[in-house]
């Protein structure tokens, strides 16, 4: 197997690379080219800007990413070209690929809702049809993907990087900045905000890793702690060290899932998520993960997990077993994902 890798590998916490690293593990050749080795010019926000205002603007591609993978197509032959979140790569790039190499499989990824204006480019839009395979987090937009042009829609659910997230062995300095009795990683949002704020007003202790509006709340109560962002392994520590693990749902994506349903478990943490249907298929409910679908019952669940120290132990236990025997690892999830376009 012979691979052309596409994607975002600036950052080692970006969900692009860990699906690279899956693609190293499953070709017998692979090159890659990084969509985000250049700055973010102001150009390109302008381009955005005027995107989202419904102009049919491309955005520029600061790292020179269609140059390079065409002089990569022109010089070798590929089995299977993999572009991950392709917002910069042009229709003309995809179009001389298929070109080059017409047996080889162009495949399209993105974590996000790639239904939605706000995850789109104009080179996205023209060139969806042009690929073999979409694969999407979405179960929910296979339709709608398929009307914007998409030939071929499929779902896969999220992965995790076992070489990433995975149990460490805590200092005792680690646990004691990292954990809390309740925790949560990630952006500011009015809902999530509200249900953190919820609890603290009703005497849970809470740290919050995050930045931007999370800092107004520094001094909204003494049992709530807002700390700076956290990446690399320190993000896998702090899923760790909570006791008790929050998993909120991107709303502005209609998210039924996300990357940290299965990254928390996979490090070992106890995760207290949203009930949704995809959730309760993913993981056993009291039995692998906690789920709630109210302030009212998260709080009712964070009082009862926070006093049962066997069953929270347990159910962490049991996630992250069942991460692993579900192939929920970017390894496994991937291998499938090229066994699928190949056909």
């Amino acid at each position: 197997m012979k691979i052309l890798s596409i994607g975002w590998f600036s950052r080692v916490s970006n969900t692009s690379l860990h699906r690279h690293w899956a693609l190293e593990k499953n070709a017998k050749h692979i090159d890659a080219v990084d969509l985000g080795n250049g700055k973010t010019s102001f150009k390109y926000k302008i381009a955005y800007h005027l995107f989202q205002k419904g102009l049919p603007i491309g955005l520029p591609d600061a790292s020179n990413a269609n140059k390079t993978i065409k002089k990569l197509v022109d010089k070798n032959s590929y089995d299977l070209v993999w572009i991950d979140k392709g917002v910069t790569v042009n229709p003309s790039t995809l179009e001389f690929i298929k070109f080059k190499l017409p047996n080889c499989k162009l495949v399209s990824y993105s974590p996000d809702n790639m239904a939605l204006r706000h995850n789109q480019s104009q080179q996205y839009l023209d060139g969806i049809s042009l690929y073999d395979v979409v694969f999407t987090n979405k179960s929910y937009i296979l339709e709608d993907l398929k009307r914007l042009g998409a030939k071929k829609v499929i779902f896969k659910h999220n992965l995790y990087e076992s070489s990433f997230h995975y149990p460490r062995t805590l200092t005792n300095s680690e646990k004691e900045y990292f954990g809390a009795d309740v925790g949560f990683v990630g952006a500011w949002e009015q809902e999530r905000c509200a249900s953190i704020l919820f609890l603290v007003d009703n005497g849970i202790n809470v740290k919050v890793f995050g930045d931007g509006e999370w800092n107004h709340y520094k001094n909204y109560a003494p049992n709530l702690t807002i700390l700076s962002g956290v990446f690399s392994e320190d993000y896998s520590k702090a899923l760790q060290a909570f006791t008790i693990c929050l998993c909120f749902l991107r709303k502005i994506n209609y998210d039924q899932q996300t990357t940290r349903t299965m990254e928390i478990p996979a490090c070992g943490g106890f995760m207290m998520a949203e009930r949704t249907a995809e959730h309760l298929d993913l993981f056993k409910e009291g039995e692998e993960a906690a789920f709630f679908s109210s302030n009212e019952e998260l709080l009712e669940l964070c009082t009862y997990y926070l006093n049962n120290i066997p069953k929270r132990n347990s159910l962490a236990e049991a996630g992250l077993e069942r991460c692993k025997s579900s192939g929920y690892s970017n390894e496994a999830g991937v291998k499938k994902m090229i066994e699928k376009a190949m056909v």
